[in-house]
This record gives C-alpha cells, structure tokens and sequence, in this order.
C-alpha cells in the first residue's frame, strides 16, 4: 500500500509537470459529470488547474464549487473563498476564509488563513478589524512578518486621521515603524521588504525640531489616540 502510495504520486507530480491548460481543461470537461461528487478527483483536477494557472477557464470554478460540495474541508473552503473574490464576492469570501480557520487544525496554515481575512478587511477600510485578524495570525505564526508590515502600513495610512497637530501625525508613523522593525526582527526573509517600510517610516517621524519646538522630552510615552489606541515612545532624534 505505501509503495502504491509513493507510485501514485510519482505519477502524479509527472502529470503535473506535463500537463498544461490545453490538455487538462478538455479532459477534466469530458471526466466532471462522472467524478463531480468524488472529492479525491475533484481534489486534484482544482489543484493540477490551479498549479497551471488555468483559473480563469469557468471550468474552474465549476471544479471548485464540486470540490467544496464533496469535501468541506479548510483547503476546500480557501479555494472556494478565491472563487468568491475573484467574482468581487468578497463577504462571501470572508465567511468561506472564518470557515477554513475553523476547519484547520494547523496552526500555519490557520495562520495564513487569518493573514488573507485581514487583507480583506484592510482593503474594506476597516482597519481595526484588519489588525484584529493579522493578531491573530500572529498568535498563530509569531514569525510571520507580513502581517506586521500590514498592520504597520495600516497606522502609516491613518496619520492625518489619528491626530489633529502635526506630531500627533507623525508620532503615527513611530507605530507604524516599530511594527516594520519587528517584522524584520521576526521573520529575516522579508528584511529586504521591511528595510523600504522602516526607512520610509523613519523620514515621516517627527524630527529633532519639531519635538524640541513643542517642548517634548524624547523618550516619553506617547498615546496615540483614535482606532490604533497605542502608546509608543518619543524618538530620540
């Protein structure tokens, strides 16, 4: 049975590596009507068409929207919630994400999940909701470093709302820039990344003067008020 096993997905990774969307669209087509209820087939039609990048074929989604009818499994559901998106469903994909959190019993890829939640949100405009769900992709995944980026590019986006003088603004962009340094402290494969983040943050901060001007000790603790609610302290310039 192991040695089938092994065999099987040698085969497997060879189809893969020859197949391209010509081949497989016109095969999966002809096979569906008899494999649309056999979660083993449908799981590896969605994935080979997806490994090939032929999702824009409508057969698909066609494939997917079988997949999670015969398997309502986590990797099913985040297929289906893909689906969703991609046909500007996105609170319908929201749920089909919560719904593969729940499924998962991995806390990675619980993690991910969470992460693709709170991009949502984020690209909704609701912000606290998208930090709340990076959160917890964190708790999941501490080294994942792209979900504090997010929630460092989230603050740097709210600095003209989160203050009314111009160092409550800026004091915005230190938030924003102790998440980009801990992204880069957490997770070394994105320090390229995080490096744009932290120096763009570093030159939005309030300068030497202006903190001198306004009479501020540096080092102090500083709230920043609205949705972020952080205390961070005063740079020392």
């Amino acid at each position: 049975s192991k040695a089938l096993g092994q065999v099987e997905a040698g085969l497997d990774n060879i189809i893969v590596e020859l197949s391209t969307c010509d081949r497989l669209i016109p095969l999966y087509t002809r096979d569906f009507e008899a494999n649309k209820t056999n979660a083993k087939w449908l799981k590896r039609a969605v994935s080979r068409m997806y490994a090939k990048e032929c999702t824009e074929d409508a057969l698909y989604e066609k494939l997917v929207e079988a997949y999670v009818a015969a398997d309502p499994s986590p990797q099913a559901s985040v297929f289906f919630a893909g689906i969703l998106y991609k046909r500007g469903k996105e609170t319908e994909a929201m749920e089909y994400y919560k719904k593969a959190v729940e499924q998962e019993p991995d806390a990675f890829k619980k993690a991910e999940n969470l992460y693709k939640i709170a991009q949502l949100f984020a690209k909704k405009g609701r912000k606290s909701q998208a930090r709340n769900y990076a959160n917890q992709a964190l708790q999941n995944k501490p080294s994942m470093g792209k979900a504090y980026l997010l929630i460092a590019s989230l603050y740097a986006s709210s600095a003209n709302g989160c203050g009314t003088t111009e160092f409550d603004k800026r004091m915005v962009y230190t938030a924003a820039l102790n998440k980009a340094r801990r992204a880069a402290s957490v997770d070394p494969s994105i320090a390229s990344r995080a490096s744009k983040y932290i120096k763009n943050y570093l030159s939005q901060e309030p300068s030497r003067k202006l903190i001198f001007t306004i009479g501020v000790k540096p080092g102090t603790p500083h709230t920043i008020k609205c949705w972020i609610g952080e205390t961070v302290k005063v740079p020392q310039k």
